[in-house]
């Protein structure tokens, strides 16, 4: 039981000293909306680890690099 109430009371206090922190980043990210969200989303790719995979390339540069290889197969 006293583990329990120490384990609360040390809950509490990080809870406190935190606190201040908490709200000045709220205030942070009214102020400045895009940077709030362009931190949110580098922290989602980030996060979740997930590989960008770059584009396919455009139908013309196809064409290119098909007109190529045929050129180098002659």
């Amino acid at each position: 039981m006293l583990e329990a109430l120490r384990s609360l009371v040390l809950g509490l206090i990080i809870v406190t000293a935190l606190t201040p922190l908490a709200v000045w980043a709220v205030q942070a990210a009214k102020r400045r909306r895009g940077g709030a969200a362009l931190v949110t989303g580098l922290l989602l790719i980030v996060g979740m680890n997930m590989p960008i995979v770059r584009p396919p390339p455009s139908l013309a540069e196809q064409i290119r690099r098909q007109a190529e290889g045929d050129d180098e197969e002659d």
